[in-house]
């Protein structure tokens, strides 16, 4: 329940004297006193406030002591006069709540609500929906006076058993799945029937617009329809192509509609001016035909064309800029409505939805894991006379091992002994070539095969394959982050397009649903201490243990200093929201301030890139020189031909030429090498720092806009996110500094162990 044991007040007390002074601003001093007589024998200590006017009079962290009687006053001098929400919580386990909404505005009449127990799930509505106080009458829970400018709040708790704030988890509602309404509060029940009811935030609310609760990650669009039967009907297969045509322009629809009328604004100007940019295209492109065709007569006609056509296009564009800002007109009411209960626009779907973290964790613990079953069906029959084993071994597989499998092994051995973490240790970087050999090999299916049947010597001369997802695995895949940022955009296209054929396989949006949801549910379980226990110390501490193993992963520091940096930013918009209002100054310059730091990782992503470009033709003109200085080996079918035709052998000194041309050949591969990675390594963490700044702006909407934890929780969640941003950005920014740019630390280790690899079978070839 949310109500806990406040007692009925038998009598109505008054306050003499003059309780107001006229301030330098010439308006009087607005005041409201809250007295509570705590019978009970809980202590509760303050634990958060909202002030939408005015400021505290009394001490604003004082504690209600047990069985004692404690004082809170709020005072105004603004316009609105005083509101505000405050609430406290037990100084024990830290699960009941002692939470309350009031104001005393100038030109209406006072309000007033009160709860204790189970926070109430919005308490900041509250202060909308709290019923109207009228001097002389007996609330139950409380009473009130007014004399002048100062309402007095008489608050009596009973001693007995509260409610307990349970966190709500996916497993919690898997074990309770009756609903709220099911178990009815206790002391509601007890409530004498003549006794007006303590105000419940689902009795007085105003009814809800159409929404949806985000508790699916599919969307309509992905639904599967069952195909018709061979015995429909033509009339039924008219009607079911005429539904398909509906459905695509009610999805058409959908994607389009504008949120609000800003939105609207927006998207029409865009509409609008894509129409003009058409039109202003087709009559230059019209003219230029004309003139090809027919000289000047013909410019004269296809500039005709042209203007007729590029005013209907601009025209028609027009209208549909004036259409979205409509739409979007006619939204804003719904779009006021749904930001005032908590919700989030869903742009896919066009409509505004409740995010509900619990059954978004259900769900995703409900499906399992998407790729198990596509794994056990891949399984690896080998043959039933395996030569050698040596390659299964280094991997620590069996020969039956499924391609993932080899994947996930070749993945964790390798990490192990990377140039990267060993760069003076040749047993370790001949070890990693051994297992990238073997990978080679047994990632392939033909060559899988002819291993098994004909071992090392039948795959001596196969070509070397480039693994794209090992890659960026080795680079920025660190286990250690996947719960902050989860499986990396790149590494989720590439499952989604290796099961391109599968129908029933997940899309790239599912996936990084749940990709979101995790990180969600990560966070929300990692700031227990600092949320529910109020620990904010050990909280501290342990980000900061945290952050210490993640910064000593490859590419750490850069990964944690912009997750913690968009953490933070991320964090100071909801908090200005929260604080100052969606459309205030400080709201809008927080939002600025992110933008541009998106906008900023972005052109530094396309800038790399452009790099990049360059550095793979220079790459790419060393290997042909590499490969023109390789002898033809006796195998090569060129080689064979011109030996038969008497084509003499190459002498000693003629092999000794060729072996220092390769030589040098291979070390300017090498240089090449290490002037690329660095620039390629820049890219790719480029590219994951964009990816995550897209990911934590969901993961933070699922953390803080979640509707099954009540607004005060979302409040908590919200100062410890911030906190953590910063720690993050300090400590991966202090070991920045301290260790330089990661980039310029990969390149003599992965240079010379790929340079060896090469040398090694050029000189077997």
């Amino acid at each position: 329940g949310t109500t806990g044991q406040l007692a009925t007040a038998g009598h109505c007390w008054l306050v003499g004297g003059d309780h107001f002074s006229v301030m330098e601003t010439g308006l009087a001093e607005k005041r409201i006193r809250i007295e509570i007589c705590n019978d009970s024998d809980k202590k509760f200590l303050f634990d958060g406030d909202w002030l939408r006017a005015g400021d505290w009079k009394s001490e604003k962290t004082q504690a209600i002591e047990a069985e004692s009687s404690s004082v809170i006053e709020f005072k105004s001098t603004e316009v609105l006069g005083v509101s505000g929400v405050v609430w406290y919580v037990d100084s024990e386990e830290k699960d009941v709540y002692l939470s309350l909404a009031f104001t005393n505005p100038r030109l209406q009449e006072p309000t007033f609500a009160c709860f204790i127990g189970v926070p109430p799930p919005d308490l900041k509505a509250e202060l909308d929906r709290a019923p109207n106080l009228k001097q002389g009458e007996t609330y139950y829970g409380w009473t009130s006076a007014k004399e002048g400018n100062l309402i007095v709040m008489k608050v009596t708790i009973f001693a007995g058993d509260f409610p307990h704030f349970v966190p709500p988890t996916a497993a919690s509602m898997a074990e309770t799945p009756e609903t709220p309404e099911e178990q009815p509060s206790a002391d509601v029940a007890d409530m004498e029937p003549s006794a007006p009811p303590l105000l419940e935030w689902t009795m007085i609310s105003t009814p809800p617009a159409e929404t949806t609760t985000l508790c699916t990650t599919s969307s309509p669009q992905e639904t599967q329809k069952a195909p018709a039967s061979a015995t429909d009907s033509p009339q039924d297969e008219e009607d079911s192509a005429w539904d398909h045509v509906s459905q695509a322009a009610q999805e058409f629809l959908d994607v389009t509609r504008p949120k609000d009328a800003v939105d609207g604004l927006w998207s029409g100007l865009s509409v609008a001016t894509k129409g003009v940019a058409a039109g202003f295209v087709s009559f230059v492109a019209c003219s230029a035909a004309g003139f090809e065709i027919a000289g000047l007569w013909g410019l004269v006609r296809g500039s005709s064309a042209g203007l007729y056509s590029a005013s209907a296009i601009a025209t028609t564009g027009t209208v549909c800029g004036v259409g979205q800002f409509g739409r979007g007109l006619y939204n804003t009411p719904e779009a006021l409505r749904a930001r005032q209960e908590q919700q989030v626009w869903d742009r896919d779907r066009g409509r505004w939805v409740e995010i509900d973290l619990v059954k978004l964790e259900a769900q995703m613990i409900s499906e399992g894991d998407l790729d198990e079953e596509t794994e056990r069906s891949e399984n690896y029959t080998p043959s039933e006379s395996i030569k050698e084993t040596e390659y299964y071994d280094l991997l620590k597989v069996k020969p039956s091992a499924s391609e993932a499998e080899i994947k996930k092994a070749y993945y964790k051995e390798a990490r192990a002994c990377h140039p990267d973490k060993h760069p003076m240790d040749d047993e370790a970087n001949a070890k990693f070539q051994k297992l990238a050999n073997a990978y080679q090999v047994l990632s392939d299916p033909k060559s899988r095969k002819k291993y098994d049947e004909e071992g090392e010597k039948g795959v001596q001369d196969r070509k070397v394959k480039f693994d794209p997802t090992m890659f960026f695995s080795f680079l920025f895949g660190s286990d250690r982050f996947e719960p902050w940022i989860g499986e990396l955009y790149v590494d989720l296209m590439i499952k989604v397009m290796a099961r391109g054929d599968d129908k029933d396989a997940p899309t790239l949006k599912k996936r990084q649903e749940r990709r979101e949801v995790r990180c969600a549910v990560h966070l929300r379980e990692f700031m227990n201490d600092f949320v529910y226990r109020r620990d904010e110390a050990q909280f501290e501490q342990r980000a900061r243990s945290e952050a210490a193993e993640l910064v000593q992963c490859r590419f750490g520091p850069e990964l944690l200093a912009a997750l913690g940096e968009m953490y933070t930013l991320r964090a100071e918009i909801y908090l200005a929201d929260e604080s100052a209002g969606r459309y205030s100054f400080t709201k809008r310059m927080a939002s600025i301030k992110h933008s541009s730091k998106t906008l900023q990782h972005k052109f530094n992503f396309y800038s790399y890139c452009s790099d990049s470009f360059a550095q793979v033709g220079q790459l790419g003109h060393s290997f042909k020189v590499l490969e023109e200085s390789v002898p033809k080996s006796a195998s090569d079918p060129q080689a064979k031909e011109g030996a038969g035709t008497g084509t003499p052998d190459a002498t000693e000194q003629e092999q000794q030429e060729q072996q220092q041309k390769m030589e040098k050949a291979l070390k300017e591969v090498e240089e090449k090498l290490n002037e690329a990675l660095p620039v390629f390594a820049r890219t790719g963490c480029a590219q994951v720092v964009t990816d995550i700044d897209s990911t934590v702006t969901q993961v933070g909407r699922k953390l803080l806009k979640d509707k099954s934890a009540p607004w005060q929780i979302r409040v908590r969640r919200l100062q410890a996110w911030h906190c953590l941003g910063e720690i993050f950005y300090e400590e991966g920014t202090k070991a920045l500094e301290a260790s330089g740019e990661s980039a310029k630390n990969l390149t003599e280790g992965v240079g010379k162990a790929f340079v060896a690899f090469k040398a090694e079978r050029c000189r077997s070839s």
